[in-house]
């Protein structure tokens, strides 16, 4: 009777978060329920202290035996499923000094339009070539999801295309319009991302869509589709398209960055590095700090002059690069953020806060 009251509480609290519009929530034995809403932590003042028997009947209460064992086995665990009103949901669970926690992020149905997202034309160009690299990067919660499903929806849309993704877990469901999508999960369809991006290359496949890089033998894997007749997009966190660059560099070893580096930079048509920030009378705007392939950067890139790339993003605004300074200072001015929102965002705040007047 005990389990079954803990399981319809679960369910309840699994209700009002979604309710309330969370993106995460957070249970910690000890804690009160944490959610976060437009990208700020609360806390839910009005419920109970979270116990360990809540914890684990939320995992028993969303998890399948095989994630069970996986929690067992690796001590950790993540995937994604799906609640009774088809609100789909990632779960994480792992262990902290001997007690189990999770997180549980709520995937919104909805796939924002390029126009909603005030995607940047350079974008919209890129997601149309035939082949090439296309790497969306950015922080945790900074809309690099939103982003790359809005890509693949578009073309899904729009153009006839055979696409797969490969995804660790699968987060939204495509439904094929005039495109055909098959959506592979890492551990469940295939064994690796590095298999996964194997699995594709010289097959019919027109976008490959990945949501993690978390290797060399991945990233060369990449590359080489890349290369061919295929469209790569591919998610990775990092805080600036220099950060982005210097985690795939350090995938390689050092007898191996300056001839895989080229690699790297003939193949990346671009990098997008992003961020949301609170949209003045409500809501979020995403700001993007756009590298683009020209001879220039793509040169910097080959030599490893990562540093270099701010500078030469930064004068070649006709091609539809830009800093993320620049993006900022572009909302700022726009009226969109409050300049404070800005410079919490900004990697070198007086340097942004000297633009604002100018």
């Amino acid at each position: 009777m005990a389990e079954k009251t803990t399981q319809l509480e679960v369910s309840r609290l699994l209700t009002k978060a979604v309710q309330m519009g969370a993106q995460v929530m957070h249970l910690q034995p000890g804690a009160l329920p944490v959610i976060r809403i437009s990208g700020e932590l609360r806390s839910l003042q009005d419920e109970v202290i979270v116990t360990v028997e809540m914890v684990q009947s939320m995992f028993d209460f969303l998890a399948l035996p095989i994630h069970k064992e996986h929690l067992e086995r690796d001590r950790q665990v993540i995937f994604s499923t799906e609640l009774d009103n088809h609100q789909r949901v990632i779960l994480r669970a792992e262990w902290e000094r001997g007690r189990l926690v999770v997180s549980v992020q709520f995937i919104h149905a909805k796939i924002h339009t390029f126009q909603e997202l005030a995607v940047p034309p350079v974008i919209e160009r890129i997601a149309q070539k035939e082949s090439g690299l296309f790497i969306i990067s950015g922080p945790f919660d900074s809309g690099k999801t939103a982003l790359w499903t809005s890509i693949i929806e578009t073309i899904n849309t729009n153009l006839t295309k055979r696409i797969v993704t490969i995804e660790s877990p699968i987060e939204h469901v495509f439904v094929n319009k005039k495109s055909f999508i098959e959506q592979r999960e890492i551990g469940r369809d295939v064994t690796s991302w590095a298999a996964g991006a194997r699995s594709v290359k010289e097959t019919d496949v027109d976008l490959l869509g990945v949501s993690d890089c978390t290797s060399g033998e991945q990233l060369k894997e990449i590359i080489n589709v890349s290369e061919g007749k295929t469209l790569v997009i591919m998610i990775m966190e990092a805080l600036s398209v220099v950060h982005a660059l210097d985690i795939l560099q350090g995938y390689f070893t050092a007898e191996e960055q300056s001839s895989w580096r080229a690699a790297l930079a003939r193949a990346t048509e671009a990098i997008v590095n992003l961020r949301l920030l609170p949209r003045v009378g409500g809501g979020r705007v995403m700001a993007y700090e756009v590298y683009a392939k020209a001879l220039t950067t793509q040169s910097l890139v080959s030599q490893g002059s990562f540093s270099q790339l701010p500078n030469a993003m930064h004068t070649a605004s006709q091609e539809g690069m830009q800093t993320l300074d620049s993006a900022l200072v572009s909302l700022v001015r726009a009226g969109s953020v409050l300049p404070e929102h800005a410079l919490a965002e900004s990697q070198n705040p007086d340097q942004l806060k000297s633009m604002f007047g100018k």
